[in-house]
């Protein structure tokens, strides 16, 4: 899924608003409806400013983004669908590090890939931030990482356009795990 919009747009502001909120009534009637819904756009609307509200909110409901729900008592109520919400993590992918728990459960989480060639910028910066989230390389397509991130994982293969080529899988018992532990400085003990 490729993201159309510019992470800090209108459009993206009013998604993160109405996504924080799960589902909000806007006034109608009212010129100002739901820019108080964005803080920091202006202290002051003007028409331009409600034209460009109106604009992006019908934007992200054309794209799939948000829903309108109807109207009840001259507000529009509007609410996030999960394709905006998959937006949403879809922006965050700059911002995005895994959870290091205290303790490890005993589980290895690969991920292995076979991007083909014509592809080949794509696996580059998919491998890149695998490195970036803390993976270790084992071999050329294979990174392990020792804490829970399969979320992340599936977010990742969706914005890099690359799900076909990428599995993930988690396994409790790897020929050289003392070595893979070493790297990770987790404890030589068994668990």
């Amino acid at each position: 899924m490729r993201i159309r919009v510019k992470k800090n747009s209108l459009a993206i502001r009013i998604l993160k608003a109405i996504g924080i909120a799960g589902m909000v009534a806007i006034v109608a009637t009212s010129p100002h409806f739901g820019l108080g819904l964005i803080g920091g756009i202006r202290k002051r609307y003007n028409k331009e400013t409600w034209r460009k509200f109106y604009q992006s909110l019908y934007y992200l409901n054309r794209r799939g983004h948000v829903k309108f729900l109807g109207t009840t008592d001259g507000k529009i109520n509007v609410e996030i669908t999960d394709n905006g919400k998959t937006i949403l993590e879809l922006i965050s992918i700059d911002s995005m590090q895994l959870t290091r728990n205290q303790e490890w459960d005993g589980k290895w989480r690969i991920v292995i890939f076979d991007i083909p060639n014509a592809k080949s910028c794509r696996r580059t910066a998919f491998a890149g931030k695998l490195r970036e989230l803390g993976f270790i390389m084992i071999q050329r397509s294979v990174w392990a990482y020792p804490f829970e991130c399969h979320k992340e994982i599936m977010i990742l293969r969706k914005f890099y356009e690359v799900e076909p080529y990428v599995t993930y899988l988690e396994g409790i018992e790897v020929e050289d795990e003392l070595k893979w532990r070493g790297k990770f400085n987790l404890k030589t003990s068994t668990v």
